[in-house]
């Protein structure tokens, strides 16, 4: 099994950062991703019309918030353990990418159960497109912290020995 110490990173592939924290980094992560998403639902809807609809439908704006914010951090927490985890075994990245399936999967199920719950068919439009800009912003925050293309050479290194 191959372990990639962030010493054997070629410098040019490390972006610059200094000694991972994957609390500082996770709680970035889902601080941005939690922002720009309440930010999607609340201006989709104020150009419907419909000021804070779905978050007062989704329990108002104080619950709501919190319980975003709360697993937002959490989702950003889980990402970046997972990758500084795959720092040291390539090989985890696969498990990652399997979880983000079925997380997308959970997701798609969760958005059609909301959109019975009042917000029709609008619902997969706010929540498939916020999750799009979440993954968006994940990727690009996870891929200027870290040589993604380093940790799955040296996960499909693993797979090949």
């Amino acid at each position: 099994m191959t372990t990639l110490a962030h010493d054997s990173i070629p410098p040019a592939a490390r972006r610059a950062t200094p000694a991972h924290d994957t609390v500082r980094e996770g709680l970035g992560l889902g601080m941005r991703v939690g922002v720009a998403t309440w930010l999607w639902l609340a201006i989709l809807d104020a150009v419907a019309g419909t000021p804070f609809r779905t978050i007062a439908t989704l329990g108002g704006a104080t619950t709501f918030t919190i319980i975003h914010f709360v697993l937002c951090a959490a989702y950003g927490l889980a990402i970046i353990g997972i990758v500084h985890a795959s720092m040291r075994t390539p090989s985890v990245m696969f498990a990652m990418i399997f979880f983000t399936i079925l997380f997308h999967g959970a997701f798609a199920m969760l958005t059609a159960f909301v959109a019975q719950l009042g917000l029709g068919g609008g619902a997969w439009m706010r929540f498939l497109a916020g999750n799009a800009i979440a993954a968006a912003i994940t990727f690009t925050y996870v891929a200027r912290r870290h040589s993604l293309r380093a940790i799955f050479h040296a996960a499909e290194a693993d797979l090949n020995e």
